[in-house]
């Protein structure tokens, strides 16, 4: 198996100056873009200390159809220059979707593998040290492939992973694992309707219950296929308390949750038309009773330009969300708790940086956003991108 754990010192960083007068963003808007062998996507970030961030990808992005790659890891100043970065993997295609602190100091990371474990992909857990030194990889999942959505930490110290496997059953169902603070699996379910289910979120109440989304996927005779959002309240043990769909006359799929500022739950995701068609994805986002699950508001929102799909949504303070999206020019959307609409802009002037897919909401008002850039369309020509976003 090959592991490689090299400092990148060499590693050549172009800056992209930001526009404020296209951008509609604040005059210290900047964006990087990081060029190298090395370099494919930041999927995930979190803050180390009051001067460092840490992100993870993977040497490849997850949608092209190549099968070599590694998880990375990289630790970076608040202005984005690298004070270290680690890759770890085998010799076919892993990647790096979560990251977490451990109790020791260290680092979760949750992704996906196809170099080792007992399917063509399975989930994969690497514990590395504060500097990125491996401690311990594994891998979870069943003889079909195994795909990672979300991980949280949560309030006894141990962590939630989300994904989506086809292990177990004909379909593919939501997977849910719970693990202890060592890593170590504690229980896991499926949950499962009968039609395609793909858990793509999970938050932990105050309580100590989960709240899982997943996406639904089935036939619907005429109109090709739909696309639904069930959100699932489990309790600490796994024990489904209760389900709701969410039925639009669009499909609607949430990808991204966040608590409100008094206890409910905001999703970003896209809404798509029902019967197949050049019509351009738009944002989803609703608000749902962070009790009950029962829906508040839903509204669909886009440019006329361009597709746009939400990743993840961030609360501020005040009590209103910043939404990063997938679609050319790196979209961002911000709405106030009403679900009334502030704006929608762009992160970026290049229309190849496509993507955000975390959010991480700083102390100064600002965001880092991690995502990448298509330099082409065919081949594995991808650079990670990181964006601090100032209004």
């Amino acid at each position: 198996m090959k592991r490689t754990q090299t400092l990148a010192v060499w590693i050549t960083m172009l800056v992209l100056v930001a526009m404020p007068s296209v951008l509609g963003a604040g005059s210290q808007t900047w964006l990087r873009s990081y060029e190298g062998e090395n370099y494919g996507a930041f999927y995930d970030i979190l803050q180390a200390d009051e001067d460092h961030v840490v992100v993870t990808g993977t040497t490849y992005h997850s949608q092209t159809a190549t099968t070599l790659g590694d998880v990375i890891v990289a630790k970076l100043t608040m202005d984005g220059d690298i004070v270290w970065e680690m890759t770890y993997g085998g010799d076919a295609l892993d990647q790096g979707l979560y990251l977490d602190k451990t109790f020791d100091g260290g680092y979760l990371v949750f992704g996906e593998t196809e170099s080792m474990g007992a399917g063509k992909r399975d989930l994969y857990l690497a514990h590395i040290t504060s500097e990125g030194v491996l401690l311990w990889e594994r891998t979870i999942g069943g003889a079909g492939t195994d795909w990672a959505k979300d991980m949280i930490s949560t309030a006894d110290g141990g962590f939630v992973l989300l994904g989506e496997t086809d292990s177990f059953n004909e379909d593919f169902d939501a997977y849910v694992i719970r693990l202890d603070s060592n890593g170590d699996e504690v229980w896991s379910k499926t949950l499962d309707t009968g039609a395609n289910d793909s858990g793509t979120a999970i938050l932990e109440a105050e309580n100590g219950d989960l709240l899982v989304m997943a996406v639904i996927s089935y036939a619907g005779g005429s109109k090709d296929m739909y696309r639904d959002t069930r959100l699932y309240r489990l309790d600490s043990t796994g024990n489904v308390l209760w389900n709701v769909l969410y039925r639009g006359e669009n499909k609607q799929a949430g990808d991204g949750m966040a608590w409100t500022t008094d206890g409910d739950i905001v999703i970003a995701g896209l809404s798509e038309d029902l019967s197949f068609s050049t019509a351009l994805y738009d944002f989803w986002l609703a608000r749902v009773d962070g009790d009950t699950g029962e829906l508040q508001w839903s509204v669909i929102e886009g440019r006329t330009s361009a597709d746009d799909y939400g990743l993840a949504i961030s609360t501020s303070m005040n009590g209103e969300y910043l939404v990063a999206g997938l679609g050319p020019a790196f979209p961002l959307l911000k709405f106030n708790e009403d679900g009334t609409l502030m704006w929608i802009r762009n992160g970026a002037t290049d229309l190849s940086i496509y993507a955000g897919f975390a959010v991480l909401p700083l102390g100064d008002g600002s965001y880092l956003i991690p995502g990448f850039h298509y330099l082409q369309r065919v081949g594995d020509a991808f650079d990670a991108v990181l964006l601090r976003y100032y209004e």
